[in-house]
């Protein structure tokens, strides 16, 4: 059910050590548990996002020496030229 802010309802189920936890935050950085889940749930997701694009940079890396040579000036019309002079 959406509300008129935007926001969702969601019916979660944790363990009393959670709740407890989730409580304790919650009265510490004043705000309510849903805030405080809301935050958690950015950090996780923004922490996973980095991790993606350090993987895929890391990939790139691994994979330059196959682009070695090449000029990177290089256009798909330059290359049909050169194919084309060579045929």
């Amino acid at each position: 059910m959406a509300l008129k802010t935007g926001k969702v309802r969601k019916n979660i189920t944790i363990s009393r050590e959670a709740e407890r936890k989730l409580k304790e935050l919650a009265e510490k950085e004043k705000k309510s548990q849903s805030a405080v889940i809301e935050e958690l749930i950015n950090q996780v997701y923004k922490k996973t996002e980095k991790k993606k694009k350090l993987e895929a940079l890391k990939r790139i890396k691994e994979r330059r020496k196959y682009f070695e040579g090449i000029d990177p000036d290089i256009t798909i019309q330059k290359i049909k030229e050169q194919m084309g002079s060579e045929l």
